[in-house]
């Protein structure tokens, strides 16, 4: 069976025009009022409030206060959907060439029929019209709508694996869409998609031509479109842990065939599982492009389809990185360790600290007694202490092998303490401790150094609770607030956060020095932490940034555990006689890496940057 490769219809401009235009703008003033409504009803005061910067013509603060009041309820999903409506839901209009797009249905034995009707009814409404949909079938022809565009496959088909292999043998066009019966298209998936795909045509010359994926999200008990997921950009570790691509992507033909055709024991994968075990087959070691995100909802699943592990993954990702050990996570995710090699490299554990005992013996005493890393010293750094209860506790530390003291006399510098006891660490990589953090898992050391060894890898940082054991860091979003912050901040131990992000090991713009591994050499190529203009706040955070303007990659790793009573030693940034000191080294940050208005990889774009816990930017 051939299938046309292209088609006339053009990619011009995707903005909304005529009739198109004046409908999504009414759409737009209804879907304001309706959420103004909402918060009227439920919060009266705010709703008078924002009723009175309005008419007071402060028209940017009420719109700012309708923002932040709408965040919580419950229907903001669909307000939002009307307030962001793409314009990848217009036709095309005619003039250039689209690439034409195959949509791949596999429908087992016993499908359920309403299922695949609705998803082929999905793609009959599409905005973009250069498509082919091609059903297979394992036991003969189905009852589907009518449509030019539909073409049921001849014979059958004993797995998905079968037919997608048959499908990708037979068409000649770039890319296929996979979906299964449970998956519907949004309207504007195939445009998004095409536009992708033209978009990159000037490097059309390339040989593999990368993966493209897109957000999504899920039908309720209802029928109503819930609960989506903006997704991150393509992120490795991410990808291990956790499918985030294969309910709503694209694959490059020629790559996907020739993946099948290399691994033969993707031909007995589970049906539910070919696409998740395919991509993997694609992505994980192997010198293939990084797939490419659209910031668009393409494909709406079946109610917390994202939390199922696809059948075969575990088994397909074994195979794939055979020194791992692979254990099910939580949420359909997957925990993958990586060893340490046999001769663990030896890591210097840096504690600055000035006297609060109360402080600093729970942390040393927990890294001695539950660290289950190997090879470790442990430098305290004394600036200046003077109570005799801390100063007989450094006589009695040092009394342990792996312990040292050294003094730093001078007035208190971050940067500076922790730069001076690198120099003197004899270890190959460096973790900087606070002196209020304490271990809670003995593997702590072990997983971020499973990371930290890896040469395209810069910081690694840990998941560190408050004493209520409520989530103090996971990771570090850059421009949150304008500056940085905390992912995930304040949400219960035990909670998933955003699509499970607490939970799994993945990339990072950035991590805290809280608890924060790297190697030694990597630390002094970038020229350490700055002493000189960044002296307590945001050093970590640059430090991060320089190794990432290295190449390098940072990594949040949650089985790292421990807990940190935040600033406790030193005091808060926002403290009066710290305020000034603060608001200067904010100002360096800023400038420095522009990170007002910067667009973090991490972090979808419409999601709200005032947000530590991934709140829609409505």
């Amino acid at each position: 069976m051939s299938i046309p490769s292209n088609s006339k219809i053009g990619n011009g401009p995707r903005r909304p025009v005529g009739w198109t235009s004046v409908i999504a703008a009414l759409s737009a003033r209804m879907a304001w009022l309706s959420l103004y409504l909402s918060v009227l009803v439920r919060h009266p005061l705010e709703g008078l409030a924002i009723a009175w910067w309005w008419l007071a013509r402060r028209r940017l603060r009420a719109l700012g206060r309708l923002r932040a009041a709408a965040a919580g309820l419950p229907q903001v999903y669909r307000w939002w959907s009307v307030l962001h409506r793409s314009s990848f839901e217009d036709p095309w209009p005619p003039g250039l060439p689209a690439p034409h797009i195959i949509i791949h249905l596999h429908l087992a034995s016993g499908h359920d029929a309403e299922a695949a009707r609705r998803a082929c009814l999905s793609v009959f409404r599409q905005s973009y019209t250069a498509w082919t949909l091609i059903v297979t079938t394992q036991d003969g022809t189905p009852i589907l709508p009518h449509h030019a565009g539909l073409h049921i496959a001849p014979g059958t088909f004993p797995t998905r694996a079968a037919a997608l292999r048959h499908v990708l043998a037979t068409a000649s066009c770039e890319y296929i869409v996979p979906i299964d019966s449970s998956i519907q298209l949004t309207r504007g998936a195939l445009h998004a998609y095409a536009a992708t795909i033209s978009d990159m045509s000037p490097a059309a010359s390339r040989s593999i031509h990368p993966v493209v994926y897109a957000d999504q999200d899920e039908l309720d008990e209802h029928g109503n479109q819930t609960n989506p997921w903006l997704k991150p950009e393509w992120n490795p570790e991410m990808f291990v842990a956790q499918d985030y691509l294969s309910a709503a992507c694209a694959l490059p033909r020629q790559a996907a065939w020739s993946t099948l055709e290399r691994a033969p024991s993707l031909d007995e994968t589970p049906d539910d599982g070919i696409v998740s075990c395919l991509l993997a087959y694609m992505l994980i070691g192997q010198n293939a492009p990084s797939p490419v995100h659209i910031d668009y909802i393409a494909a709406t699943t079946a109610d917390r389809a994202w939390q199922i592990l696809p059948p075969g993954r575990m088994e397909a990702i074994r195979r794939l990185l055979p020194d791992a050990s692979m254990k099910r996570g939580p949420f359909g995710t997957l925990d993958c360790t990586h060893p340490v090699p046999p001769f663990a490299p030896k890591v210097s554990i840096i504690v600055p600290t000035r006297d609060r005992i109360d402080l600093l013996r729970p942390c040393i005493d927990s890294v001695l007694r539950l660290t289950d890393y190997p090879d470790y010293e442990l430098i305290i750094v004394d600036n200046g202490s003077r109570e005799n209860e801390t100063l007989a506790y450094f006589d009695q530390a040092s009394g342990d092998l792996r312990v040292r003291v050294l003094r730093w006399p001078y007035a208190y510098n971050y940067s500076a303490i922790n730069n001076f006891a690198v120099a003197q660490a004899s270890g190959q990589y460096i973790c900087l401790l606070n002196n209020d953090t304490e271990v809670i898992a003995p593997q702590w050391l072990s997983v971020m150094m499973s990371h930290a060894i890896g040469q395209d890898i810069g910081a690694v940082g840990a998941r560190l609770l408050y004493a209520d054991r409520s989530i103090q860091h996971a990771g570090v979003v850059i421009g949150m607030g304008g500056a940085a912050g905390h992912a995930h901040r304040g949400i219960p131990e035990d909670d998933p956060g955003y699509f499970a992000q607490s939970l799994i090991a993945r990339q990072a713009t950035a991590v805290t020095a809280a608890c924060l591994v790297v190697s030694k050499a990597k630390f002094e190529s970038v020229g350490g932490l700055d002493e000189r203009d960044l002296a307590i706040a945001y050093n970590d955070i640059d430090l991060c940034l320089k190794l990432r303007g290295q190449g390098l990659r940072n990594i949040y790793e949650p089985r790292a555990l421990l807990y940190h009573y935040e600033s406790k030693s030193r005091g808060l940034d926002f403290a009066p006689e710290h305020l000034a000191r603060y608001l200067r080294e904010l100002g360096v940050f800023q400038q420095r890496w522009s990170t007002v208005g910067f667009r973090d990889p991490t972090h979808h774009r419409m999601l709200d940057p005032a947000s530590e816990t991934y709140r829609l930017k409505v």
